[in-house]
């Protein structure tokens, strides 16, 4: 019975705050930041409640999501390099520095996560005239740091 009990506490006494931050495309300082208790079953539920907790502007889905606070969506997040050469920029996610290559929702929370962070990020595609063919080149390279340079940050 004790070893029930005490099992049962370890299971559901859960002190550790998740650090929950929102990091935009022209800054590394986060837009928004909170320390998030309780049990989630995945990136998505967390993200989910925490945008609508705090109010925060967004649009989302069970997969993702294509815009925070205002932030570029669709032609506005692409930033045209050449003829052949462009970023688009999108929202990706970290867990405790890692980004996974799944949707939000895919990630299952072990609960002894540290951290969870929303950034910009962008792949870069690349066209060769020459062949015809092009490749994306990279993801969720953070869009705040060289060499990215979003039309919409005041680069001053």
């Amino acid at each position: 019975m004790i070893a029930k009990l005490a099992l049962f506490m370890l299971l559901t006494l859960n002190t550790n705050a998740l650090e929950f931050k929102i990091i935009g495309a022209c800054s590394t300082t986060p837009l928004f930041e909170t320390q998030v208790n309780g049990t989630f079953n995945n990136v998505g539920e967390l993200s989910h409640t925490v945008l609508k907790e705090y109010n925060i502007q967004n649009l989302a889905s069970d997969y993702g999501i294509s815009q925070i606070f205002n932030s570029p969506v669709g032609d506005i997040a692409l930033e045209v390099i050449s003829d052949y050469k462009l970023r688009a920029h999108g929202w990706c996610y970290s867990v405790d520095g890692n980004v996974p290559e799944v949707l939000m929702g895919d990630f299952n929370l072990l609960g002894n996560e540290k951290e969870i962070t929303w950034f910009m990020g962008y792949t870069t595609y690349i066209g060769y005239p020459e062949t015809g063919e092009s490749e994306w080149v990279g993801q969720c390279t953070p869009s705040n740091l060289p060499p990215a340079n979003p039309v919409w940050c005041n680069n001053n």
